[in-house]
């Protein structure tokens, strides 16, 4: 499993990023907006994440290709 942020979801508070072992979560160097995303190849799909997550839905769960 791996894990991706809903940007319509997601309410932009980082704790997805400092609670990462992996630090998997980067800020969107492509959005003037205050965003962030996983990068898939450095997500080992933990899940530590999901349980810190302020806003419901905004991290999804998808399986690995």
């Amino acid at each position: 499993m791996k894990i991706s942020i809903d940007v319509d979801k997601c309410i932009r508070c980082g704790l997805c990023r400092e609670v990462c072992p992996e630090d998997a979560v980067h800020p969107m160097l492509h959005s003037i907006h205050h965003r962030f995303e996983v990068i898939a190849d450095e997500c080992t799909g933990c899940g530590d994440c999901l349980s810190y997550c302020a806003a419901a839905g905004a991290l999804v769960e998808y399986e690995a290709a």
